[in-house]
């Protein structure tokens, strides 16, 4: 009877899968493999994998266990993959009807021990396709995409979904599929970062999804994080971000916080605000800050009864000075944000949504620091809009899926020391702002900027902690330079189709792509101390269409090879020692635009001829487009002929036409 049992459940394995209706069945074979050979597409059409993957590789006490190595058994309830009677794993099948896509996977300790589980990838980690897990020296973030030739990529992933697994598998020449696998229940065991701790008898379970998917490997990612949300929402309520009123933090992406008693904002022995000087100072650096955020409270709240609001009302001149501040700031382009601190309860006692919207109307605030938050709530934002329209909560960590749509903008906290290039994040909600936090005392922050500008989004300022390095003001002038064409291609950087990691020809030399409508931008970020110049990257040519790089403020020119046109890029070299700190690597941006104009120079005159009637004005500048550079004009968007020794004087140089 037991072999007859036995035989019935592999039978049901096998074979329905192949006749199932619904999507992303696979078809697993057995009983001395357990492995996937095939499976059946949304639209029923059946698939054989001409080589055969696991159904998925793990991890345990630093061994790598495939499912093709166990044991197939048969349990009262349901089958399970035996691992040399250490450890168990019960495989069950949802009801495809309900959950199309979707396994469970559960892992029982048999030992007297307690099993270290980590690293649960579907197909198993293989150098043949893209998986995503794991790996390195203990950090808050250590994910890496691992691509087939390539070396690993770090990758941020959303904070509940570290030990987050993905892979992805070609079937033929159009079909592809994708699993995800996500922690979601343990027992007597104790759930980690990036591992479990399973004690004696405990278990730990992982949920599979599978999804197929057409194209490059990245639409696998895009599938996922984009369009299936890590499976944490099925809906995603996206009104915060239909609202006009909130959009303008989208494109900002420079913020400065400061506490209240810092010199540079106020001066307590000449008893004057000081913050004039600070922001004037930003704006012949990087152009200015889009929002600076005041701090009068931690680490001062609850050395006396006065509660977080009153510490506001007690700055120089009371409420009303701090109105007339922001009231200035953002006539000059400068939005004005309060904090506010949760844990704000032994102090004098306040509701906290009616101190935080009543300090909101008496300075005219634009957004709120949630401190410890990295979530907002309809509360809070219900409070703010009791006040006026358009201001922002920005928690302190970055909101996971299932709080995204109660927030819009948050941080990459600098609790994570060194940020790994690829922010996944970006790619779930690329409308959510977010900016990367630089404690200016920690030294550079160049390396910073160069991964902001990589995955397109802003930077925090942070002037909490004391001390200011050497190279300071030459790296807010670099931060300047990424800041411009974030803010110039803004809205490339926000489109839901730009692809990470584009192929190039050098491995750690990696491009982002931002397509939006006639214009592309390429963000390149390079870890080669040595450098590079030349073709990176393959792309089709356009008619009509020119490269120029937005970071040396050159025209480019394809480079033709049998196997097609490439598009070149110069990144400068950095010393090798710095590897490993934030002094690593360099930038270099191109973007693939529309011939709009021609532009031609004889005997010092500049001739502009618009091919297109398009575009507001003509930006023309002696050297190169800089924040410090003062030497240019803007004229109408008409055609021109311009004596350039009259308006620029005796200039011998690049002259760069926008």
């Amino acid at each position: 009877m037991m072999m007859i049992s036995f035989r019935s459940i592999i039978l049901f394995l096998l074979f329905l899968p192949l006749y199932g209706l619904y999507a992303q069945q696979l078809e697993i074979s057995g009983p001395n493999t357990f492995s996937v050979q095939g499976f059946t597409s949304h639209d029923k059409t059946r698939y054989h994998l001409y080589n055969k993957v696991p159904v998925f590789s793990v991890i345990v006490d630093g061994t790598i266990h495939s499912s093709e190595q166990a044991r197939l058994e048969l349990g009262q309830d349901g089958p399970y993959l035996n691992f040399n009677e250490r450890f168990r794993i019960r495989f069950l099948e949802h009801n495809q009807s309900l959950y199309p896509g979707k396994y469970s996977f559960t892992l029982f300790n048999l030992t007297a021990d307690t099993l270290d589980v980590e690293n649960f990838v579907p197909f198993g980690q293989s150098p043949d396709h893209v998986y995503l897990t794991s790996t390195g020296p203990w950090a808050l973030a250590r994910a890496k995409l691992f691509i087939p030739g390539q070396g690993p990529v770090g990758v941020i992933l959303p904070d509940n979904a570290w030990e987050l697994g993905y892979g992805a598998i070609k079937v033929d020449d159009t079909t592809n599929l994708c699993a995800l696998a996500r922690r979601t229940k343990t027992e007597k065991a104790e759930s980690r970062r990036y591992r479990t701790l399973v004690y004696t008898g405990g278990y730990v379970e992982y949920e599979m999804w599978v999804e197929e998917y057409s194209g490059e490997w990245q639409n696998g990612l895009k599938l996922m994080f984009r369009d299936k949300y890590l499976f944490d929402l099925t809906v995603f309520d996206d009104s915060l971000y239909r609202r006009n009123d909130l959009k303008w933090i989208r494109h900002a992406y420079l913020i400065g916080l400061q506490f209240a008693w810092n010199a540079e904002f106020y001066s307590y022995p000449r008893q004057e605000y000081t913050v004039d000087a600070y922001l004037e100072r930003g704006i012949q650096t990087f152009g200015g800050y889009d929002v600076i955020g005041l701090w009068p409270t931690w680490p001062r709240l609850g050395v006396d009864p006065r509660n977080q609001w009153d510490m506001f009302s007690d700055m120089p001149g009371g409420l009303m000075q701090l109105k007339k501040l922001s009231e200035k700031w953002k006539q000059q382009g400068t939005r004005f944000f309060i904090c506010y601190n949760p844990w704000d309860e032994s102090t004098r006692s306040e509701n906290p949504y009616a101190g935080m919207a009543n300090l909101i109307r008496e300075t005219d605030a634009d957004g709120v620091v949630l401190d410890c938050h990295g979530a907002s709530s309809y509360a809070l934002q219900h409070a703010a809009d009791s006040v006026k329209a358009g201001v922002v909560m920005y928690s302190e960590g970055m909101a996971i899926v299932k709080d995204m749509p109660g927030i819009v903008a948050g941080r990459v906290h600098d609790a994570i020391v060194l940020p790994p290039p690829l922010n996944l994040n970006k790619l779930i909600k690329p409308d959510f702002a977010i900016f990367r936090v630089c404690q200016l005392h920690d030294g550079r922050i160049r390396r910073e900027a160069s991964i902001a500008l990589f995955n397109g989004y802003g930077t925090e300022l942070n002037s909490f902690a004391p001390g200011r390095p050497d190279s300071m003001e030459e790296d807010l002038v670099y931060l300047g330079k990424t800041t411009r064409i974030l803010r110039e291609n803004t809205s490339n950087f926000l489109s839901y189709n730009w692809t990470p990691l584009i192929p190039t020809v050098k491995d750690s030399i990696w491009v982002n792509k931002w397509p939006l409508g006639q214009k592309t931008i390429y963000t390149v970020f390079s870890l080669v101390p040595e450098g590079f110049q030349g073709p990176l990257f393959e792309e089709n040519k356009a008619e009509g269409m020119h490269l120029v790089s937005l970071w040396h403020h050159e025209e480019l020119t394809w480079s033709d090879a049998e196997s097609g046109s490439y598009i070149p890029a110069k990144v400068e070299a950095f010393n090798a020692f710095e590897l490993g700190t934030r002094a690593e690597g360099n930038i270099d941006c191109i973007a693939l635009l529309p011939d709009l104009i021609n532009a031609s120079l004889r005997e010092g005159y500049l001739s502009v001829d618009l091919i297109e009637n398009t575009g507001d004005e003509i930006r023309i500048w002696a050297g190169d487009p800089s924040y410090q550079n003062k030497q240019f004009t803007i004229l109408s968007a008409t055609n021109q002929n311009i004596n350039l020794m009259e308006m620029f004087g005796w200039y011998e140089g690049k002259f760069v036409i926008q």
